[in-house]
């Protein structure tokens, strides 16, 4: 079922690129010059910084993440002075001997 949305907003996304490229390549093709390429900057500069948002929004996730976690640790460290070295493992221990 999590893969419906997926495929739809992927689907979505490379329709509008290929537009983007099969367009720009197209014009050029037709009016092909300085003037065609500067036109053709000048028109899209703004999709050159889409996919900075989309790779940049995960890893500061990944980096507060981080932090969390961290800091967990050592909450759990100072609040029951349990040793360093235990095991953080995240798994859960429901079903073990």
């Amino acid at each position: 079922m999590d893969e419906d949305p997926k495929a739809a907003i992927w689907s979505f996304v490379s329709v509008g690129i290929a537009f983007k490229v099969v367009t720009s390549i197209i014009i050029f093709v037709m009016a092909p010059g300085v003037h065609a390429f500067i036109f053709l900057l000048v028109m899209q500069w703004y999709w050159l910084f889409l996919p900075v948002p989309m790779l940049v929004v995960p890893f500061l996730f990944w980096r507060r993440l981080r932090r969390v976690r961290k800091k967990r640790r050592e909450l759990i460290l100072a609040e029951w002075a349990v040793d360093a070295e235990a095991d953080w493992n995240p798994t859960s221990v429901r079903g073990t001997m």
